[in-house]
């Protein structure tokens, strides 16, 4: 799993394995059998771990840094690496406006408007059926307001009492 180093006379840059965030999920230890022909990438120990964990290249918050250290190891000219930079820069620019302006979009056609003297009523379709067993949930209404925890009650049984 650790890359290798064959003695050369010039030596090779390996990429920095202490910088990665370490997800909970992949705190415990796993044994997954593979096949020896093939390579076992980070992709693969992401789905080992958890079925919607996205592979630890994805989830570090600065893609670019590890994008540059990538281009580091494949030996190419300051110019080809300053290039490749700015067009990965420009394509991740570009995705993130595209994706706010879908977003935004999104909420338009999501939301009424009712003009008022003063001020903007602005009112959203709540379905009651999409909350979940508890009847709490993010999309549910009133779900920012005035319902407080249920461990501030008297009477709750705030430990664990099975194992799920």
């Amino acid at each position: 799993m650790l890359p290798q180093t064959p003695l050369k006379e010039q030596p090779v840059v390996h990429e920095p394995i202490n910088d990665l965030p370490v997800h909970y999920s992949t705190r415990q230890q796993l044994f997954v059998p593979t096949s020896e022909s093939r390579a076992f990438t980070r992709a693969d120990a992401a789905k080992a771990f958890a079925p919607g964990l996205r592979p630890a290249d994805e989830r570090i918050p600065n893609t670019a840094i590890l994008f540059m250290e990538k281009l580091n190891t494949q030996h190419l000219s300051s110019k080809e690496r300053q290039e490749a930079i700015k067009n990965y820069l420009l394509e991740k620019a570009t995705a993130k406006q595209q994706a706010e302006q879908r977003a935004n979009e999104k909420e338009e056609r999501e939301t009424t408007v009712v003009k008022g003297r003063r001020w903007d009523f602005k009112f959203t379709e709540v379905n009651a059926s999409q909350v979940s067993r508890t009847g709490r949930s993010v999309t549910a209404a009133g779900w920012r307001y005035g319902m407080p925890h249920e461990d501030r009650k008297r009477g709750q049984v705030k430990i664990p009492t099975h194992v799920s």
